[in-house]
């Protein structure tokens, strides 16, 4: 009965990601042929969906982390054009809400991971800073300690103090005014961790400041 539930679980996040992903193109379409009122809507859910799927994404992964199902497959890529990829991806949402992205680091910087996995992360991180970041996201490409270090900036309010102590630990709990639930913070710490490089481990760190003055997220990889 227990595996008949996992089964059926599996399938049903993966079948409600595929109809999300079919909405998504649906709205875009939508927005082509519409008003400027009607793609203001259409923005906001487009926006939605595109935080749902990523919660998808998320609870397969988090359910396949504890089946033991999900491993990573680290391989030498090109971190630049994996966050470009991405941004690509986000260019009509970052659009519609009139957001300037920028990158800042050198092109063909490789480096070990990943790349379906940290994708995954950076995306995440991009949809949910087009909420709270007032114009600009900035993602830097650096190295320190040894690290690669990947850090998606705005310039919105920042982070809470409760969220930046232990941005990867585990929540039971649900911020009923924002609907988080930190899951996708929890499996970026998760697929950080999976990131070894002998005695040293992948993690995250959620800082506030910088040059947008906002909040910062840190994504470091041995």
């Amino acid at each position: 009965m227990k595996n008949d539930f996992d089964f059926l679980l599996a399938s049903c996040i993966h079948d409600m990601k595929n109809a999300i992903s079919l909405i998504m193109n649906s709205i875009d379409h939508l927005n082509e042929d519409c008003k400027k009122d009607t793609r203001k809507h259409l923005a906001n859910l487009n926006y939605e969906a595109s935080r749902l799927n990523n919660d998808l994404i998320h609870l397969l992964g988090v359910y396949r982390l504890q089946k033991d199902h999900l491993h990573v497959v680290i391989d030498e890529h090109d971190i630049w054009e994996i966050i470009n990829e991405q941004h690509l991806k986000n260019q009509p949402l970052l659009q519609k809400y009139n957001l300037e992205l920028t990158i800042n680091g050198e092109e063909e910087e490789m480096w070990y991971f990943d790349p379906d996995l940290v994708a995954s992360i950076i995306n995440n991180i991009i949809v949910n800073t087009v909420r709270y970041t007032n114009s600009k996201i900035q993602i830097n490409i650096k190295h320190e300690n040894d690290y690669l270090c990947v850090e998606i900036c705005d310039d919105g309010k920042g982070y809470p103090k409760e969220m930046m102590q232990n941005p990867g630990q585990k929540s039971d709990s649900i911020d009923f005014r924002s609907g988080s639930t930190k899951l996708g913070l929890y499996f970026a710490s998760q697929i950080a961790e999976m990131h070894k490089n002998r005695d040293r481990t992948g993690y995250i760190e959620l800082r506030n400041g910088g040059e947008l003055g906002g909040g910062i997220f840190r994504l470091l990889l041995p």
